[in-house]
């Protein structure tokens, strides 16, 4: 069975690059939809790094919705199975195990303290690479579900949460059938679907401490290039109105 590393971008070559770096020795295929507003293309790189690592390049349109492009990232990725990430986000096949202690989320920019939270490094390491290989193998099942853990940097020593009691799973890892996609009207906050079923895809679940876990950067990018983050998430909200996403016409400063 392969399995193709799968990401929609638009002008993310800060964090694209360790994405693809992370994956280009585990994953069968590197599959990219260059999706920006109307068809634009990135203006800082991203189409240059893809193709730098050798990764299947398609172009598309985000105002066709996020259920529409990842569909699209399942049904084209060229592999029997895809692992859907964000440019952001990180999938390591071997690490450490990690032990996370103590309570209290972040709350965001205007919270004035930040979580109690203390990371253990354990001896073991988790071959997680092996075991998501492994689990694909069974024709039963049409979905996997990962933790994703949320970093404030890379050192992977400051969690936004404790992961193991504030978890976030989520159906990342998908068999590439025509009967399972991502409903094609939902434009935002879309979900995935096996037709036949109407419900989730079968999937299974993630060992505690096996995983498979993928690790989410996004406030060390958010921390690194000051505005990208919001200009996001101003362009999201329009796309949940109904709305089209705006072009950006130039890289920020850093990103040249």
């Amino acid at each position: 069975m392969s399995i193709a590393l799968a990401c929609n971008v638009y002008n993310d070559a800060a964090a694209l690059r360790g994405l693809l770096e992370s994956g280009a020795r585990y994953f069968d295929n590197l599959f990219i939809v260059h999706s920006g507003p109307g068809g634009a293309r990135s203006t800082d790189g991203t189409i240059e790094l893809c193709e730098k690592f050798g990764a299947t390049l398609v172009f598309d349109d985000i105002n066709k919705g996020f259920g529409a492009i990842r569909s699209r990232l399942i049904h084209d990725c060229g592999c029997d199975w895809a692992f859907i990430m964000d440019a952001d986000e990180r999938f390591f096949p071997q690490l450490n195990v990690l032990e996370c202690v103590g309570e209290g989320d972040w709350g965001g920019p205007s919270s004035p303290t930040l979580p109690n939270l203390t990371v253990t490094v354990k001896k073991d390491v988790i071959d997680q690479g092996a075991h998501v290989k492994n689990m694909i193998t069974n024709p039963e099942v049409m979905a996997i579900r990962s933790t994703r853990r949320h970093w404030f940097d890379f050192t992977m020593r400051k969690p936004t949460q404790n992961w193991h009691k504030n978890q976030d799973h989520q159906l990342r890892i998908v068999r590439n059938l025509p009967e399972i996609a991502y409903a094609s009207d939902i434009r935002m906050h879309e979900r995935l679907a096996d037709s036949r079923t109407g419900k989730d895809p079968k999937f299974v679940t993630q060992d505690p401490v096996g995983g498979p876990f993928h690790d989410h950067f996004h406030m060390a990018f958010r921390t690194a290039y000051p505005g990208t983050k919001e200009w996001n998430e101003s362009q999201y909200a329009r796309l949940s109105r109904g709305e089209k996403m705006e072009v950006r016409l130039s890289a920020p400063d850093d990103l040249r």
